[in-house]
């Protein structure tokens, strides 16, 4: 973490009395959103966000933007077999992509 990161996340600190901050929201957003967080962690989040309308706009834009995306984006097709074959191929050809 550059020094400026590390100052800003040590006066988030400060701030929310060793909480979480605007910080941890970005960096947890993911797996908030997704419901994947341990449950201490979450509620952490929450006890931030209950007191940050910035960061509950936040969330809510990238819950949107997810939604958007499955409303929206390219429908799931199927990928022609010749083009299966070809990418398996290229695959065993190629393992130290995998």
């Amino acid at each position: 973490m550059n020094p400026l990161k590390r100052f800003k996340w040590l006066v988030e600190r400060g701030l929310h009395l060793g909480g979480y901050g605007c910080t941890d929201t970005e960096t947890l957003l993911f797996e908030y959103v997704q419901g994947e967080l341990p449950e201490p962690t979450r509620r952490k989040l929450d006890r931030h966000l209950a007191d940050c309308p910035g960061c509950v706009r936040y969330v809510s834009s990238y819950r949107k933007t997810i939604q958007a995306t499955h409303d929206h984006g390219c429908p799931k097709a199927e990928i022609p077999r010749e083009m299966q074959r070809r990418l398996h191929d290229f695959i065993r050809q190629n393992p130290n992509l995998r």
